[in-house]
Formats: structure tokens, C-alpha cells, sequence
């Protein structure tokens, strides 16, 4: 057992590194966008990368190949009550995609989500605005009930160097547990 107990030391001790890293050096990167959901058409045939409108959006997010950190948050005078019920009435319908739980004790918050992805985080925004093809994908899903209700959000993204990849988990449940999100399973 001596060399169990080795090898979780040397593990635990490699694991840190890239922590140590962040808090002396910092992020890679960081990028903040908005997004008016109310600009949101049906992109379900065609690729929204290429849409004169998300071009910027997605030509920044393409430069970002690390691992990533995201945030939703709310910028337009929706209550938490308001989006809540809106997503349920959204995923009620017949053709209604996966989404994200909503909290059981859901904080007077103005963050909708925080997420992670180890890589393409592009690929992942597609999913959260709803344009995946597969319906068992979980996302936002903001194209099939924020639109209508004028949703204004910021999406921020926290570029990380790759040695934080295998990390990702533990810091979006760290953050989330800080900032509360009204949406996701964060334990």
C-alpha cells in the first residue's frame, strides 16, 4: 500500500501545478460578448458562423483553443421568475430540446449558467443557442424561448492554458457555488 499512497502523493502533486500556475500567472485569456437573443433567427439550416451578424462573435471564439470557463448573465430586466418560467413553458412542448436543471433553491440571481469545455468552446455556444442537431444535446436552447421575450445576455469566457483541462470541473463547480446560477447541477 506504501506505493498506492506514493502514487496518489505524486498525483495530487502534478495536479496542483497547473492550479499554481493560474494563481501566480493568471488566465490565458478572457473575452466578454453580448448577445440579444432577439437577433437569434432559425439558423437550424445554416451555419450561424457564416451569419453577418455572428461573424465577429465566432471569428473571436475560434482563437480561443484552451480549455474554457463560461458565463451567462443576464443583462436585460428579466426576473429570475420570469426566465424560469419561460424555460418551463419551453420545455413542455412537443419538440422541445434538453436543457439545463433548473436550481431546487434557485437565488435571487442575474446568472443564468456557467459552464465548461475543454476545447472548441464555438461548438458549445452553437449548443446553447439551440442550433444543434441532436435533441438529446443539453443546452440553453435560447433561440426556441428567449427570443421572443427580449433576453439580453453577456457571455463571458475564461481561456485557460491546457494543462487546466483535466481541472475544469472542479473550478465551474467552484464558481458556480460563488455566483449561483439559476440554472445547471453544480456540486
Amino acid at each position: 500500500m506504501k506505493n498506492l499512497e506514493l502514487e496518489i502523493r505524486n498525483f495530487c502533486y502534478e495536479l496542483s501545478k497547473p492550479l499554481l500556475s493560474v494563481s501566480e500567472n493568471g488566465i490565458k485569456n478572457i473575452k466578454e460578448f453580448d448577445i440579444n437573443c432577439c437577433d437569434l433567427e432559425d439558423y437550424n439550416l445554416t451555419d450561424i458562423r457564416k451569419e453577418k451578424k455572428f461573424q465577429d462573435l465566432f471569428s473571436e471564439l475560434g482563437k480561443l483553443k484552451g480549455p474554457c470557463l463560461y458565463i451567462f448573465e443576464i443583462k436585460s430586466n428579466h426576473s429570475k421568475e420570469d426566465i424560469i418560467q419561460k424555460i418551463i413553458e419551453y420545455s413542455l412542448t412537443e419538440d422541445s430540446k434538453k436543457i439545463p436543471a433548473i436550481k431546487s433553491k434557485v437565488e435571487d440571481s442575474t446568472i443564468l449558467y456557467v459552464g465548461k469545455v475543454k476545447r472548441a468552446i464555438f461548438g458549445r455556444l452553437i449548443q446553447h443557442l439551440g442550433y444543434f442537431k441532436t435533441k438529446g444535446t443539453q443546452g440553453l436552447q435560447l433561440f426556441y424561448w428567449a427570443k421572443n421575450v427580449n433576453l439580453d445576455l453577456k457571455f463571458t469566457v475564461v481561456e485557460f492554458e491546457n494543462d487546466m483541462e483535466n481541472l475544469m470541473n472542479v473550478l465551474e463547480n467552484e464558481i458556480a457555488k460563488k455566483i449561483k446560477p439559476i440554472l445547471g447541477k453544480h456540486k
